[in-house]
């Protein structure tokens, strides 16, 4: 009886310690969701991670090859692109119809059409922006790391414990069929 009531009282504690934690880790992220992408865009447009909705036209004879997309992009004079070397991805969206470029480490991206090599959209993508440089990446990306790691730590042990809180009222109220039954036949 004395174990299953230490474990009671621990499970409350690390439930109680724990829903501290994800309250901040929680408070965090929304602070840096109302606030980071404005000040890490610069005033640029944002992407959102959606791509543009242009849909694809029948006439497929007249599509850029990815040179000429290269080309057509690099003649637009993106601003903090110099070469194709500062671009880390170059995507064909064949059901959109247009070529995607990213520059990764600034989480910017560029959609032309491709047909004609006209820009139709860009911006920050803020949803990769939050994924991969949220919860305090963006000041170190090790702190992402732990708070990320400790998070899953944390849920495991608050599955772990919820469980035991779940269950406890049954084994108290078999418990004390089991002793109210043992008096009974004494």
């Amino acid at each position: 009886m004395k174990i299953k009531q230490f474990f009671s009282k621990w499970s409350r504690t690390i439930h109680r310690w724990v829903g501290l934690y994800f309250a901040v880790v929680i408070g965090i992220y929304l602070i840096e969701i109302i606030a980071l992408p404005s000040v890490f865009s610069s005033g640029l447009p944002t992407v959102d991670g959606k791509p543009p909705t242009q849909t694809v036209t029948e006439n497929t004879k007249s599509l850029l090859s990815l040179e000429q997309a290269s080309q057509a992009f690099i003649s637009l004079h993106p601003q903090g692109i110099n070469t194709l070397e500062d671009i880390d991805e170059i995507a064909y969206l064949p059901t959109l119809g247009v070529y995607r470029f990213e520059n990764q480490k600034r989480l910017f991206e560029w959609y032309i059409d491709a047909h004609n090599g006209k820009l139709v959209k860009y911006g920050f993508n803020s949803t990769d922006f939050l994924e991969y440089r949220g919860l305090l990446g963006w000041f170190a990306p090790w702190i992402h790391d732990l708070i990320e790691m400790s998070f899953l730590f944390f849920m495991s042990t608050l599955a772990v414990s919820g469980v035991y809180l779940f269950i406890y009222p049954f084994l108290i109220k078999k418990n004390s069929e089991i002793n109210s039954s043992l008096k009974e036949t004494l």
